[in-house]
């Protein structure tokens, strides 16, 4: 048996590839493919476990309590190929590196970090944390995190740590980190296919990375996932998030407005193709320069690599692009869009009818 760890990096194609595996469990495990089951969320709780970080997504510490030992047992059961993994893992320590491998002793691990260009990834992370509930805009962002690396040693004097931005998308250091128990030959790199690409092509590097027939599953058959919000539809997000400041707790947050509202309602809109926002063009040298380092460190790696590194150039806006800031949309009231999510909170879940009417008539 071997084991197949993907970590991520976040906003890399991973919820396409969670759905993926866990859509055609069964066929992979007709291929000889364990994903194993324990309860729905389970990978996600796992990670959590691992990372310490039950109370940023609104769970307890004992919904989280050995899940990942538990996975870690039906591995152990099968005769064969075992993929488990989340992107929250991306940014585990080596301490938590060694508490992930501590029950997999003695058995052969590939790791595999997805990556994708900064330029995409800055604002799919700015967008992300204000489903979250940030408040920024994307110049906090900027001049908060990615102006501000402390680099990979930040020290007591820097916080402890680097800006989350960087601690989540240097797929470099994550490199870095997971060979510190894994050995460097192991621990593999997918590069994200360029935009307007086939989902299907990311499953094809994926498999060849975990050393699986990608012809055992329908790389189409799962939809693309977590459709982006549009430059206007953020602004909106933001402006309700500052009106429900301390108004919800964490877990009702998620459950209503992100998952309800975010990637519901606004989702569904369709606005956000047409209106995506774009990473600056001020920001190409900043962005292009630590893509440079990280690539010629890989360069001089063992570590295997799946599909072009070119394609780690950061995509950005051009000069005349607009900011990826703007007004709430006119004739939209944050303040009356949070009442009505304040009502749907005491409300039974799922009645998205009513929330589209309380929030957007």
């Amino acid at each position: 048996m071997r084991v197949v760890l993907h970590v991520g990096l976040p906003k890399t194609g991973t919820t396409y590839l969670q759905s993926l595996l866990a859509t055609q469990r069964d066929a992979l495990r007709a291929g000889g493919v364990l994903h194993p089951f324990l309860r729905p969320g389970a990978m996600f709780q796992a990670a959590v476990e691992l990372r310490g970080s039950a109370a940023k997504f609104g769970l307890a510490e004992q919904q989280v309590a050995g899940t990942w030992a538990a996975l870690c047992d039906r591995a152990r059961a099968h005769d064969g190929p075992v993929l488990l993994g989340h992107e929250v893992l991306a940014g585990a320590t080596p301490e938590q590196v060694a508490a992930a491998l501590a029950p997999l002793a003695g058995v052969e691990v590939d790791v595999v970090v997805t990556a994708r260009d900064l330029g995409r990834q800055a604002t799919a992370h700015w967008q992300e944390e204000v489903k979250l509930g940030d408040t920024r805009s994307f110049a906090e962002v900027e001049a908060g995190e990615l102006r501000a690396d402390t680099g990979r040693d930040a020290g007591p004097d820097a916080g402890g740590r680097r800006p989350h931005f960087w601690h989540a998308q240097d797929w470099g250091w994550a490199l870095e980190r997971w060979s510190t128990a894994v050995p460097a030959s192991r621990v593999h790199l997918v590069v994200c296919p360029e935009p307007g690409a086939a989902p299907a092509e990311l499953w094809r590097r994926f498999a060849a990375a975990a050393r699986i027939d990608p012809g055992l599953v329908d790389a189409d058959a799962v939809p693309v996932a977590n459709p982006s919000l549009g430059r206007s539809e953020v602004a909106l997000l933001r402006a309700v998030n500052r009106e429900l400041a301390g108004r919800l707790d964490r877990d009702t947050y998620l459950r209503v407005v992100k998952r309800e509202y975010a990637e519901g309602v606004l989702a569904a809109d369709g606005r956000g193709a047409a209106d995506r926002p774009r990473t600056p063009y001020r920001l190409a040298g900043l962005l292009e320069e630590a893509t440079g380092r990280w690539t010629a460190d890989l360069a001089r790696s063992a570590h295997p690599v799946h599909g072009d590194p070119a394609g780690l150039r950061p995509v950005v806006g051009g000069p005349d692009d607009p900011d990826p800031d703007a007004p709430v949309p006119a004739g939209v009231d944050p303040a009356a869009v949070a009442a009505g999510l304040l009502a749907q909170a005491g409300a039974a879940p799922r009645r998205r009818g009513l929330l589209r009417r309380r929030v957007r008539g």
